[in-house]
């Protein structure tokens, strides 16, 4: 009876030998390399070690391999950011150099966290510029504006917050998949003066008055 006790209890508690020097757990993670344990050795390193490798293995498994050098992959966090208008569809090419965000649809394609100071120019009319495009985030089409004041308050909000909004709701119909994006302008440096800061929120709020289909934003710098 205790040789059977014996020989039950080496059966429950043999070890498998592992496959062979550096394969993977599961033949779909990336082995290290590294020569197995001897047989019949117990080391607890290499449990901890395969259990790492098999959580690494379970994470993976499903998440499509990216190719360097692609569209995702030059996008921050990879794959399109919220707000980022869909590819250009098949057939669409970029032969413009001096407009290499235009496509031959007579849409621009720009993207979130990636393209900054895009030109819009006229499709119609490539003489023509519309407005540049500082800043595509999360959606919105930024207007960037480091000012926190100026000599003549009134002269500068007309032309640097009312008529680069207008020209920014203007170029939207222009850009592939932000026909009805938000607009905004940032201004990047903090304190603005007050009399300034209330002139700009003025604008502001008699250009939402004015286009109320379109969503308007300002954002200062704390």
């Amino acid at each position: 009876m205790r040789l059977l006790v014996i020989l039950v209890w080496f059966a429950l508690h043999r070890r498998t030998p592992p496959d062979g020097p550096g394969k993977p757990p599961d033949g779909n993670g990336d082995g290290d390399g590294k020569p197995s344990q001897q047989h019949g050795s117990i080391n607890a390193g290499e449990n901890v070690s395969n259990a790492q490798d098999a959580i690494g293995t379970a994470r993976d498994r499903g998440k499509p391999a990216e190719i360097p050098g692609s569209t995702s992959e030059s996008r921050p966090g990879g794959g399109q950011q919220p707000g980022d208008p869909a590819e250009p569809p098949p057939g669409v090419t970029f032969d413009d150099p001096k407009r290499p965000n235009l496509g031959s649809d007579g849409k621009y394609y720009i993207r979130d966290g990636v393209d900054h100071d895009v030109p819009i120019d006229d499709p119609t009319d490539l003489s023509r510029t519309i407005t540049d495009i500082d800043r595509p985030e999360s959606g919105v089409l930024w207007e960037e504006k480091s000012a926190v004041n100026a000599t003549d308050v009134d002269k500068w909000v007309n032309k640097q917050v009312i008529k680069k909004t207008e020209a920014y709701i203007a170029a939207r119909q222009h850009i592939a998949g932000r026909e009805n994006a938000p607009v905004g302008i940032d201004f990047t440096s903090p304190n603005p003066d007050p009399a300034f800061k209330a002139a700009v929120e003025k604008a502001i709020a008699d250009l939402r008055v004015k286009y109320p289909d379109v969503t308007i934003l300002v954002k200062w710098a704390e």
